[in-house]
């Protein structure tokens, strides 16, 4: 059985976390090595039980934590029992100590779990071409889940100042271990050397009941690689995105009518990578309670400065997502249904990518036919450009707006080293990233704290 979130099959993995005891005195880089991956079926739920740990909280947080630290929200109110007003008030710095102890737990929790795999899966007998293609799947979906955890800790724990990221635990781990954070460059030569393996090993499979498929790696590659501003590369593989890829037996399509419904149960011809909701395991619990305006409690708002960049034409359908609400509070629609499915990786990114990559490289007609491919699925007309810097900043607005309350719009400015969130470039560097757990610190010497101001 592949399905992602399947009680049965991940209750023995999540049954190790319940000891408050582990959880206090071992550090969250490890997970202890209890669970037997001895057989296909063990491996089958540890995958599963990695997928689950992302479900939920580790992907809302991340988007969530990204609007607040670039400003494009404010605070309606307090009732709701969360970390997210604390980092809109990142200006007091020791806030940012607290913020990111789960999220950091809930990264490392599926790292420790797909590195048991990793090393678990060569010893697995191989009585048939079943049990080995088996094997090769799971194995590529657990370096998937690894290249993908440490990229977005790196997005948010690493420091330009001391050029330092998280630490790269790629072994089980073992009592005394103390890793020291990678390098940044480190960092990204792990995520890439994951995403090739993984590339490698899923090639083919286009059907994964919501997991890791061949086109959702080679869209993480075009995103790292664009992040890192490779854009040659990631031009090249939003490319074969476009082209080829597909989801659920269909070609991925930039279609108008699949706009809206993008964020409810339905996967759409332009999802690529989506975390799945189950009648009995929503997804969108936590972008629910702060984003919906049918929430008891709407906690975020959308800036109104924000809101005046995205909502310059009036006719664009993707207002529809956004809503001017009560007073002066713009709610997202985004999230308005508590049992959607979350769309991680999609096809509209894949055509931001390419474009941006093609300006980069050279290619401005090309970036502009990709830009206009955009506006019409948005009911919006054909434009053109004037010059390189014009052609750049119509594509940074169109980002925003096709991107916006998805979490991507700090890490974009972070790649542009832009002034985010009232700090200049030189300021938000150094201010708008996590510090690592303070447990983190106390359990294991060969960890450096990001700098303090």
């Amino acid at each position: 059985m592949k399905n992602q979130y399947k009680l049965t099959l991940i209750i023995c993995v999540f049954g190790l976390w319940s000891c408050s005891d582990f959880i206090d005195l071992e550090p969250e880089t490890s997970l202890s090595s209890a669970v037997a991956f001895d057989n296909i079926e063990g491996i089958e739920a540890g995958i599963n039980g990695a997928y689950s740990t992302l479900h939920n909280d580790w992907v809302e947080r991340q988007i969530v934590f990204a609007e607040c630290l670039a400003n494009n929200v404010f605070e309606i109110n307090t009732l709701g029992n969360s970390n997210y007003q604390e980092a809109l008030r990142h200006q007091a710095w020791t806030d940012l100590f607290n913020i990111s102890n789960y999220f950091w737990s809930m990264s490392y929790r599926a790292i420790d779990l797909s590195n048991q795999i990793i090393t678990a899966i060569p010893d697995i007998p191989e009585p048939n071409q079943q049990i080995t293609a088996e094997k090769t799947r799971l194995l590529g979906e657990a370096h998937f889940i690894r290249g993908l955890c440490f990229f977005v800790l790196n997005r948010f724990f690493a420091q330009p100042q001391n050029g330092l990221s998280v630490p790269l635990q790629i072994t089980p781990y073992k009592a005394g271990d103390m890793p020291a954070r990678g390098t940044i460059e480190e960092t990204k030569d792990q995520v890439l050397a994951d995403l090739e393996v993984a590339e490698s090993l899923l090639d083919g499979i286009e059907n994964n009941q919501g997991r890791a498929t061949i086109w959702a790696v080679k869209a993480l590659l075009a995103r790292v690689h664009f992040e890192f501003k490779n854009y040659a590369t990631a031009a090249s593989y939003a490319d074969d995105v476009i082209l080829n890829g597909r989801v659920e037996g269909k070609k991925l399509a930039l279609l108008s009518e699949d706009i809206l419904p993008l964020y409810n149960g339905v996967i759409t011809t332009e999802n690529i990578f989506t975390f799945l909701a189950t009648p009995r395991d929503r997804a969108n619990t936590r972008l629910f309670e702060i984003f919906s305006i049918n929430s008891s409690a709407v906690e975020l708002s959308m800036s109104k400065s924000f809101w005046n960049i995205i909502s310059e034409n009036k006719n664009d359908v993707r207002l529809e997502q956004l809503h001017e609400d009560f007073r002066t509070a713009w709610a997202c629609y985004k999230y308005n249904d508590r049992d959607m499915h979350i769309p991680y990786l999609r096809l509209s990114e894949m055509y931001l990518i390419r474009a941006e990559s093609k300006v980069n490289t050279g290619d401005l007609d090309g970036a502009l036919t990709d830009l206009n491919a955009l506006r019409n699925r948005a009911g919006l007309d054909e434009t053109t450009y004037t010059d390189q810097a014009d052609l750049l900043d119509q594509l940074y607005r169109e980002r925003s707006l096709e991107l916006s309350m998805e979490g991507d719009n700090f890490h974009n400015l972070k790649r542009l080293e832009q002034p985010i969130g009232g700090y200049s470039w030189e300021e938000a560097s150094y201010k708008l990233v996590f510090f690592l757990p303070e447990k983190e610190i106390q359990l294991n010497a060969n960890l450096i704290q990001n700098d303090t101001w």
